[in-house]
């Protein structure tokens, strides 16, 4: 990313720091509020060309534990 751009899903993520801590993990925040970070991980992997590929595969990983997250959360 260049130095002064933030993607949503920095500003997002500073967000729930604020709000559950810095170690707060996928099962304490809400479903509303861990599908909302999946769109957001989304975004930045799949659609914001600003993410470098080594930010994308390592936020790839964090995406697919959110999914797998939210999935046994909507079972």
């Amino acid at each position: 990313m260049s130095d002064d751009y933030r993607p949503p899903l920095a500003d997002y993520w500073d967000q729930l720091e604020s709000r559950y801590g810095g170690g707060f993990n996928f099962q304490q925040i809400s479903r509303d509020e861990l599908a909302q970070l999946v769109e957001h991980l989304r975004q930045a992997v799949k659609n914001d060309p600003q993410v470098t590929d080594v930010e994308k595969q390592n936020l790839g990983l964090v995406l697919k534990h959110a999914e797998q997250t939210l999935e046994k959360r909507s079972a």
